[in-house]
């Protein structure tokens, strides 16, 4: 005998099977959101529930600007520095280039001067052959009486001082081939010197003539004098009844 599950056919147990399984997964999915809703009513009241410490203060950040009057004054002390050490800069230069020319000074004054001679009084020396050439051309214009000078005390550099001044010579060689410029102003000034030697060649031919001339004016009145003199004797000498007086008289009118 058959029971009533056996006459049900395969199709009307299959399609028994698939309500069941819609139905069961219906439940889990409408239970799924419940559960959810449960968690998150829990984790609300849990962060609803007031804390016995104090709440941490939130971190402040502080940006400072600073004023107009503080920006101001800050560009002026940077421009302050600049500008200082900017001259401390140049200050420094100067000095360098100062020590430097010193330097050179001295080098050049110890190769000039010579060990064997007297500075003192020598210098001396020249220097008032250079004022004998000013007195002797102080009726000529100020360009002659420069030049008259500077050959004087060349010249007595030259007798007082031969090694110096040969030394300085080469020094004033040196500069000029260094610089051009300076040999053309040596080469006018030796124009100007054998200018100036020649007016003083000059000058002395005329004052030695004139004296020459002077000398020849004296000769003759001193024989004259000499001549009236002796005139004066013999006629003394023949009249010698007669006065000097008288014939001193008598030759002037003659």
């Amino acid at each position: 005998m058959k029971t009533p599950l056996q006459h049900l056919n395969s199709e009307t147990v299959r399609g028994f099977w698939e309500i069941a399984t819609a139905a069961a997964g219906a439940v889990v999915y409408q239970s799924i959101p419940i559960a959810q809703a449960e968690e998150a009513t829990t984790v609300f009241k849990t962060s609803n529930k007031l804390s016995i410490y104090d709440e941490p203060e939130p971190k402040r950040i502080v940006i400072e600007s600073p004023t107009k009057l503080e920006e101001h004054v800050a560009y002026a002390h940077k421009y302050a520095n600049d500008a200082l050490d900017e001259g401390k800069a140049h200050v420094d230069t100067l000095h360098s280039h100062i020590q430097l020319f010193e330097n050179d000074v001295r080098g050049t004054i110890n190769d000039i001067v010579a060990e064997d001679e007297d500075i003192l009084p020598n210098a001396v020396y020249v220097g008032v052959a250079a004022l004998a050439g000013t007195i002797i051309a102080r009726n000529r214009n100020i360009v002659l009486r420069f030049m008259a000078s500077t050959a004087m005390a060349t010249a007595a550099s030259f007798y007082f001082l031969p090694k110096t001044t040969h030394n300085l010579g080469v020094q004033l060689d040196r500069l000029e081939r260094k610089y051009p410029e300076l040999g053309e102003a040596h080469a006018s000034v030796n124009k100007a010197v054998g200018d100036v030697r020649k007016e003083i060649d000059a000058t002395l031919l005329s004052l030695r003539g004139q004296l020459d001339q002077g000398k020849d004016m004296v000769k003759q009145q001193v024989g004259q004098v000499d001549s009236f003199a002796a005139t004066k004797m013999k006629v003394e000498s023949m009249y010698s009844t007669r006065s000097s007086s008288a014939v001193e008289e008598t030759l002037k009118k003659d």
